[in-house]
């Protein structure tokens, strides 16, 4: 039987809820030297302004293949931005103090936040939820986080001084 892994991906040996994630394999291809991307020098202009949160901003991600970005502020909110328009797609509330931390999923459908309150938040974007919630996994803040190129894992730096893995099947810290 196929199973769903996050981002929508059929795969005949997605690993069962709760169970660990298999590390990936050390051999394989780097995924990103197939891809194809437009020229940087064609867009590298300032041509807007986007007034996003009402207090300073932490982090930013870009999505990899749609013109959005999304950002993180000390307002406690995260925000999906239209480039080409710099109309606000979304906005997400739940962290109970400010983010500096925000990576898309390699897929695209999710994105992970952290910050002041020292947990991870996994959120489902296109269901316009909070999809898990790695709660007080750190000591001090979460400032900076990383999706696995698989889509799998998320990696978390903390002012605490550590570095920790979840594995996004089974929910728990690796």
């Amino acid at each position: 039987m196929k199973k769903q892994r996050m981002g929508g991906k059929l795969d005949q040996s997605a690993p069962v809820k709760g169970q660990h994630t298999p590390w990936p394999e050390d051999a394989r291809p780097n995924p990103l030297l197939a891809e194809t991307f437009d020229p940087f020098s064609d867009r590298a202009t300032c041509q807007k302004k986007i007034d996003a949160h009402s207090r300073g901003i932490g982090g930013m991600a870009l999505h990899a293949k749609k013109q959005i970005v999304a950002t993180a502020s000390d307002d406690c909110s995260w925000k999906i931005w239209n480039l080409d328009n710099a109309e606000n797609i979304m906005t997400g509330e739940g962290h109970k103090d400010w983010i500096a931390a925000i990576d898309f999923h390699p897929a695209g459908s999710h994105l992970c936040t952290g910050g002041g309150d020292k947990s991870v938040k996994v959120w489902d974007f296109i269901n316009s939820s909070i999809a898990h919630t790695f709660a007080d996994v750190h000591t001090g803040p979460v400032w900076k986080l990383k999706f696995h190129d698989t889509g799998d894992f998320i990696l978390s730096a903390s002012g605490d001084g550590s570095v920790k893995l979840f594995d996004l099947h089974s929910l728990k810290m690796r």
